[in-house]
């Protein structure tokens, strides 16, 4: 019997290699997770409310999403404050 600390059981090159590809493999989906969400903030971020546009689903005379510069696909037939025609609409 000795005397003093007690030796650990040396970890195996197996277990070691198991082990780092679970942290690899954790961190990688944590990191992946966290960039979707990320993107999903960006989209989000430059959009407006409809009620702070003002939106409406008719058109108003003949200014419409349809040929709106900045036409995002919500109802064709819309209008909101911030309308500008496309050069060439009709």
């Amino acid at each position: 019997m000795s005397r003093g600390r007690p030796v650990a059981d040396p970890l195996s090159r197996r277990a070691l290699l198991e082990r780092a590809g679970l942290a690899i493999a954790v961190l990688s989906t944590v990191g992946a997770a966290r960039r979707a969400l990320a993107d999903d903030e960006i989209k989000e971020a430059g959009k407006i409310k409809q009620t702070d546009a003002h939106y409406q689903r008719f058109p108003k005379g003949p200014q419409r999403c349809q040929i709106c510069l900045q036409y995002a696909p919500i109802f064709p037939q819309g209008w909101c404050q911030f309308f500008a025609a496309k050069e060439n609409a009709h």
